[in-house]
């Protein structure tokens, strides 16, 4: 009886010091224009965390329970060019950010090629990312579509929508794939994996040559990863009509919003996708597509 006491009372004082040591501080900051002008509904996102808002309308935004510690922190908003950058978070810090117009800054491009959320200067990969803003302006629709526009990627299919791809040539046209697709974390596998539509896309990476190291088998070619927009406390919606030749017709529609704020989102999307000239070839993508939980420590 008193053994046991005394080892509740040692896992007790440890679960004091872990529950002590894991205290966090509340991260502020105000997100301006290139006038000063405040910038409300920037996204504010702490990379390889949970940890993310949007600001304020007058452009201010507030981040409890952030464990101290050097982070780098990507702000991103509408019409303005992304910013990622490092900072060291401690008790009463803040942080102040100008965002520049699109139209006169590039944008800091940030991938998780390597499992972590990271600039893409700094990964000694061949890769070509392409953002949300691009996939819009080249009218991407599909996975086989980003072959027009990035070098030693070949896609197409047989005729039945299947998905053959290749990367600096090499490819296969069997059940197992030398080009590994991920969605979202998930791999698409197999021959009979049909060529992915784009919808609701925050950005894609193709990566060049052999990634089996991280990404196991039938990534001898390289990896297409193909990443959708994530929720946020600010409820946001699209829908989308669109006609081209021969009868071609695509209406999509999305929404995502809070369930509990800072801890449950939930993201839904879906699409239609339809040739008149062949009234039977009907395809529908629809589905609850995201869910996500995302735990702050309190």
């Amino acid at each position: 009886m008193i053994m046991s006491r005394f080892v509740l009372l040692n896992v007790l004082l440890v679960l004091s010091f872990y529950t002590w040591a894991q205290t966090g501080v509340t991260f502020i900051g105000k997100i301006t224009s290139a006038i000063s002008e405040p910038v409300p509904g920037a996204t504010i996102h702490i990379l390889n965390t949970n940890f993310g808002t949007a600001s304020n309308p007058d452009g201010t935004f507030e981040l409890k329970n952030v464990i101290p510690g050097t982070y780098r922190v990507q702000i991103s908003a509408i019409g303005f060019a992304t910013v990622e950058q490092q900072i060291s978070i401690e008790a009463n810090s803040s942080l102040n950010v100008e965002l520049k117009e699109s139209a006169t800054q590039l944008d800091a491009v940030v991938v998780t090629a390597q499992k972590t959320e990271e600039e893409i200067q700094k990964i000694p990969v061949s890769i070509t990312a392409l953002s949300s803003r691009q996939i819009q302006q080249y009218r991407l629709w599909n996975s086989k579509d980003i072959s027009a526009i990035t070098p030693n990627l070949y896609s197409a299919n047989s005729g039945d929508n299947r998905n053959v791809t290749s990367i600096r040539g090499i490819a296969t046209t069997s059940y197992d794939p030398s080009v590994a697709t991920y969605i979202d974390g998930v791999n698409q596998f197999g021959l009979d994996t049909y060529i992915a539509q784009l919808s609701d896309i925050e950005r894609i990476e193709v990566l060049r040559g052999p990634q089996g190291t991280l990404y196991g088998r039938n990534a001898m070619g390289g990896v297409i990863n193909i990443i959708t927009k994530q929720p946020t406390n600010r409820p946001t919606g699209f829908g989308e009509v669109n006609i081209g030749n021969y009868g071609q017709q695509r209406y999509s529609l999305g929404f995502r919003t809070p369930l509990i704020k800072d801890k449950l989102f939930l993201g839904i999307s879906g699409m239609i996708v339809r040739m008149v000239s062949t009234p039977m070839n009907l395809i529908i993508h629809t589905s609850i597509r995201k869910v996500v939980c995302l735990e702050i420590i309190t």
